[in-house]
């Protein structure tokens, strides 16, 4: 019995799961027996939540797929000639989404992400069973750690949905993936309904002290407010914006201290996962992810061709005189302008001068963006002022003069600080379709009947997800275009 525990705990928490028969949502066979004895305590459930941290990391690092969806397909970086298999995902290539060789298990594929909305699944259906008295910390660390769970599924289904458009609702975990019904995908609003119940659930069973790594009261209330702002009910948006500034439990850095964001555990950070380097257990950082961005003389003797680099965006959208810029922009050796968001490069091994990690944590949430989101409220809901407030408080920190500008001119230059604060950290792509700003700055790529179609959504590999299910259906304009 004690050797199938240890079984069934390694399938938890590293869930090496076999892709079988039902890989167009990737669910995970449960054993009654292993689960009698593996939810019993709150140490075990501790371990579960770490396994979906983990899980939500791995899926985000895939390929890179989280700088893919949230920044080329802003077109807010030019490629070097490693990656010619990436260049029909920026402006070139037209956004051509349906195009990506060696990279369709990544950004054609959610299966990755039912892994962890699965594990989130199983914690919430039975944490609720095992005694207070089971938790070190009693009926407190119980809440807590569903909330966790709570907050990582609405995160989770928050994503794909931004990604690939209508998912396919889960809400509770399947006790036979092998006899799994064919299932529809689910309209936007059930979803974003089901992540917004989750976090207000999670808003009264989580504080604000936690670890920057872990869900808090703060990215509850964060990512409630990117929601409302997805669905354009700017209201709400405001007012849970609001609740994260006025909480001031979170404080945007220092412009000379502005690498610390990304450093870990900041004073801007919202939610982070964690990705720094540990000597001990080398599992989180890794240095074939932010390196994309580095070459020499920040990494030795990697060239500008292996990275993605500053291009006309860059041009675009920066000044040269703000202080901002001199902390996140820097010089390759050739020449090239590189983003340096993710610098903390760590040499860890003396006997290998090759061997490196880029050791940052990856950001997800930060004070800077609730700023400009309640900015964007504040200009829907009729507040100019407002708004401008919200912007140049975020402006002068990065060295700018303030705006004072009005109308259209004031929600583009709002766009413009958007990517100014935010690329190289997912958030741009995103931004340009809730902001309705696609087809303004790339009209040769995003006709109007692309846009009607929902063209910007990505399109899901149909010869290997919809094999598993016959009601899984192709994105609209995808439909035409694969």
């Amino acid at each position: 019995m004690k050797r199938n525990l240890y079984i069934h705990i390694a399938v938890v928490f590293t869930l090496l799961f076999s892709f079988g028969c039902k890989k167009a949502i990737n669910l995970e066979p449960e054993n009654a027996t292993y689960d009698q004895v593996f939810w019993v305590n709150g140490a075990n459930v501790n371990k579960a939540v770490s396994g979906a941290y983990s899980l939500l990391r791995d899926a985000l690092k895939a390929d890179r797929s989280f700088f893919i969806f949230g920044d080329l397909a802003a077109n807010n970086f030019a490629l070097g000639g490693d990656y010619w298999n990436y260049t029909s995902i920026i402006s070139n290539g037209k956004f051509n989404f349906n195009y990506v060789p060696y990279l369709e298990g990544s950004v054609q594929d959610w299966s990755r992400f039912y892994k962890v909305i699965n594990q989130c699944h199983l914690i919430i259906e039975n944490v609720k069973n095992i005694p207070d008295a089971k938790f070190s910390g009693g009926k407190a660390e119980k809440d807590k750690l569903e909330g966790e769970a709570r907050y990582i599924r609405a995160y989770t289904y928050f994503y794909i949905q931004r990604v690939w458009g209508d998912v396919i609702l889960t809400t509770e975990s399947f006790k036979d993936p092998l006899n799994i019904p064919p299932l529809p995908r689910s309209e936007e609003a059930k979803t974003l309904a089901f992540c917004l119940n989750d976090l207000s659930k999670a808003t009264s069973l989580l504080g604000y002290e936690e670890p920057k790594t872990h869900a808090s009261k703060g990215s509850v209330l964060g990512l409630t407010a990117n929601i409302y702002a997805w669905k354009h009910d700017y209201p709400k948006t405001q007012l849970y914006c609001d609740s994260v500034i006025n909480s001031n439990k979170y404080h945007l850095e220092d412009v000379a201290d502005y690498n610390d964001i990304w450093a870990g555990n900041s004073q801007e950070s919202i939610f982070e996962l964690n990705m720094l380097y540990d000597a001990i257990s080398k599992n989180e950082s890794s240095g074939s992810f932010f390196n994309v961005f580095l070459a020499a003389p920040f990494i030795t003797d990697r060239n500008v061709n292996s990275t993605w680099f500053g291009g006309d965006t860059f041009d675009d959208i920066f000044v040269d005189s703000e202080d901002r810029k001199d902390k996140v922009v820097q010089l390759a050796n050739n020449g090239s302008l590189l983003l340096t968001k993710y610098i903390n490069v760590n040499y860890y091994d003396p006997n290998n001068k090759t061997a490196y990690v880029v050791s940052n944590n990856l950001v997800l949430e930060r004070l800077a963006d609730i700023y400009l989101l309640r900015a964007e409220a504040r200009f829907k809901n009729g507040n100019e002022p407002g708004c401008l407030t919200d912007l140049n408080f975020v402006r002068q920190r990065a060295g700018l003069i303030d705006y004072a500008g009005s109308g259209i001119n004031l929600f583009n230059e709002l766009v413009d600080e958007r990517r100014r604060e935010l690329i190289g950290e997912g958030y741009n792509a995103f931004d340009l379709i809730r902001m309705e700003q696609l087809q303004r700055l790339y009209p040769d790529s995003y006709s109007p009947q692309r846009i009607a179609q929902k063209g910007y959504y990505w399109p899901l590999n149909m010869r290997v997800l919809g094999k598993q299910n016959a009601l899984l259906t192709q994105n609209e304009w995808w439909k035409g275009h694969f």
